[in-house]
This record gives C-alpha cells, sequence and structure tokens, in this order.
C-alpha cells in the first residue's frame, strides 16, 4: 500500500504562484485538469471512499480520463497528512454505473467536489521520488496548493515532510496558508453551516 505524505495551502494570488512554480528547476508540466469527486458514506457518518473522475491534457478543450476508486486510511500530523491508500481504476465511461451501483448498496452521497487547475511533477530530491504538485480550483472554497510525495518506504516520512515545508516557503506561500482541514468537510461545513 502506497503512503502518501501531503499538504494543502490556500493560494491567495494563485496566477502568481503558477508563475513560481513554472520558473523551478527539474519540474514538468503544466498539465490542465479537472477532478470530479463523489464521496459517499452510511447514513448519519463520515464519508467511507471517494469515486473521482479524472481527467487531464495539455489543454482543458483535450482532456482525457479515468475512474479512480479510492479507501484512505488518513493521519494528520500539524497540517500534513500521512495516508495508506487502496486504489484501483476502470474507463471514464464506467463513472455512471459505478455511482449507481454504489449507491443500490445503500451508499448515500456525502459530498461532491470538483476540482480544477494545473498540475506539476517535481524532482526535488534523488533520495524521494518525484513531487507531485497541483495548484486547484476547489469550487466555493477558492485556490489551493496541493503537494504530495507517494513513498514506498515509510522511514522517508520524516524526510518528505521537512520538505514539503521547505517548498512551500521557496515557493513563497506563508506557513499559516497551510489548511489542515479535508476538503469534504470544508464544503460539508459550507451547506450545513
Amino acid at each position: 500500500m502506497a503512503i502518501e505524505v501531503e499538504l494543502k495551502a490556500h493560494a491567495t494570488d494563485w496566477q502568481l504562484l503558477k508563475d513560481r512554480i513554472e520558473k523551478q528547476k527539474d519540474l514538468a508540466g503544466p498539465l490542465c485538469e479537472v477532478k470530479d469527486d463523489i464521496y459517499y458514506c452510511r447514513t448519519g457518518e463520515d464519508a467511507l471512499f471517494r469515486l473521482r473522475l479524472e481527467q487531464s491534457g495539455p489543454s482543458f478543450s483535450s482532456l482525457q480520463g479515468q475512474v479512480v476508486f479510492t479507501r484512505k486510511y488518513k493521519q494528520m500530523h500539524q497540517g500534513i497528512e500521512v495516508n495508506q491508500e487502496l486504489e484501483f481504476c476502470c474507463e471514464a465511461k464506467e463513472s455512471e454505473k459505478a455511482h449507481a451501483f454504489f449507491l443500490s448498496l445503500g451508499f448515500e452521497q456525502y459530498i461532491r467536489k470538483t476540482k480544477k487547475g494545473y498540475s506539476y511533477t517535481w524532482n526535488v530530491d534523488q533520495s524521494l521520488p518525484p513531487l507531485h504538485l497541483e495548484l486547484v480550483e476547489v469550487g466555493t472554497l477558492g485556490w489551493f496548493l496541493e503537494m504530495e510525495f507517494v513513498l514506498a518506504d515509510e522511514e522517508k516520512v520524516p524526510l518528505a515532510r521537512t520538505f514539503l515545508r521547505t517548498v512551500l516557503a521557496q515557493l513563497g506561500v506563508a506557513e499559516q496558508q497551510i489548511e489542515s482541514r479535508y476538503y469534504m468537510h470544508l464544503l460539508k461545513n459550507q451547506t450545513t453551516g
């Protein structure tokens, strides 16, 4: 099971941040991306898993994608998530059937969200896998910078945490901009008050 070490931060000036990201060495991207997520739960409970229609491409008019099913085992430490994930994929054309299948099993839609923006891959250090960055607009929540390492080795988690904070500072984003709450809870709070 892969281990994700990630953080997200509010991007108050997303265009300035996009320029800063794209000036970095050893950076691949941007790719345009749209991610439509549906989180499912049992009645009265928190979300259990997610169905994501994930599309990317060189422009927003030429996107291709797939459906990604995800179950996360989450931990949060000082604004940085360390998650273990179970994931599998299928063709994008199967998303409506998958949604109907989950509803037929008695699961309810907990929350729906759409992220639209730009993704990058950055080789920040040889001892870590590439850093995945996304600069995305999340519906009514605004713009965010997301950064993530996907690790095979749990021993590298402390190093990955350190690099996330280092890159955040390098891009000129203040630590106070880190958002430790999950999007689904932020969105749910907007709908329930």
